[in-house]
């Protein structure tokens, strides 16, 4: 067995599709500077720099965006970036990775799961953060980092606590995105905390929860070929879910760490307002709430209107009220047979 190390995880998959159209196939949004200073992937990687070293950071994305990815981390190692023929959500893709690892002789080791399109500051909150949950998993439990709310948002899945397990809680329960009422309950209560989707665990421990808990998945993982890149035909036939569900619902082992750093998941135009993410020279005039990404260097006047993101580019234009925002998907899907040069 190789010594104990720690490594992180990077899932930097997925279409970005509610960030059309400045995010494409070719370019999602976690390849995109957002925030500026650098790629939403890059600032991941970035962050953990202090904690597992650029050696040791694997990124899964999909095969398509092989170059992108190796290009915005020239120092990742070839056999680091793990290629997914196709998207199979975060339980296959979080498996293989510890499969990988595994295999390369660090079972003993903790392996630290975030996802690319996070807002995380400040960054010595964030390892403090990773190093208190690290003391956890290194006694066998699946850690999870819970962010203590400060509205009752809608749009988080919740996670109950329990016993405090210093320097976390165990998990009673995971709740999925409430209604205003309950999330307003949630908030009173003080007993829950949103759910980051970030994950903490030794490679082994989390492996014999896999075995014991998504056995068939496992199992199937057990036979793909020792490759960072495996065949549409065997990855495909992998089961479709999320670690969420398969693992951490179930598993006694689930616990929560508090984040000490402000976090914010980027998953929509007026998440990203919400983030401090705009581009380009606008003018705006009797207007709340409104969001410019512009990428072609004109200048954008909004007048009288509250609650809109307006996006350009080369090839489209956006201007969306906030309420819409999850129709994007319906344009996409549409425009992917009529107009695919679009997307």
């Amino acid at each position: 067995m190789k010594q104990k190390k720690i490594f992180a995880v990077i899932m930097a998959g997925g279409r970005g599709t509610r960030f059309w159209p400045a995010s494409t196939k070719l370019r999602p949004k976690q390849f995109m500077d957002l925030l500026g200073g650098g790629t939403m992937l890059q600032k991941t990687a970035g962050r953990f720099a202090g904690i597992s070293g650029p050696e040791n950071i694997l990124v899964i994305t999909g095969s398509d965006h092989k170059t992108i990815a190796s290009n915005q981390l020239p120092l990742l190692s070839k056999r680091n970036l793990l290629l997914e023929p196709v998207g199979r959500n975060t339980a296959a893709c979080i498996g293989w990775a510890a499969e990988t690892l595994k295999r390369r002789g660090f079972g003993e080791s903790v392996m630290v799961v975030a996802a690319s399109d996070h807002r995380i500051e400040p960054l010595n909150g964030f390892e403090k953060t990773i190093r208190n949950a690290i003391k956890l998993a290194e006694k066998g439990y699946l850690c999870t980092i819970g962010i203590t709310p400060d509205n009752p948002a809608t749009g988080y899945g919740y996670i109950q606590t329990g016993e405090v397990i210093q320097p976390g809680k165990k998990i009673k329960s995971f709740r999925e995105k409430p209604d205003s009422a309950t999330a307003v309950e949630y908030l009173k209560s003080g007993d829950y905390l949103w759910n980051s989707g970030m994950f903490i665990w030794r490679v082994d421990s989390f492996l014999e929860e896999f075995k014991k808990y998504m056995p068939e998945l496992y199992n199937d993982i057990q036979k793909l070929p020792d490759t960072t890149s495996p065949s549409m035909e065997d990855y495909s036939a992998l089961e479709s879910q999320s670690i969420d569900y398969g693992i951490m619902e179930k598993t006694d082992k689930a616990v929560v760490v508090p984040a000490l750093f402000q976090w914010s998941d980027i998953g929509d135009w007026p998440g990203a307002r919400g983030a401090g993410v705009s581009k380009g020279e606008s003018l705006v005039i009797n207007s709340e709430n409104t969001l410019v990404f512009d990428e072609t260097g004109r200048l954008t006047v909004i007048i009288g209107l509250d609650n809109v993101s307006v996006v350009s580019t080369d090839k489209a234009i956006l201007v969306m009220s906030d309420s819409n925002s999850q129709k994007i998907k319906e344009i996409v899907t549409s425009l992917e047979q009529s107009r695919p040069d679009l997307v």
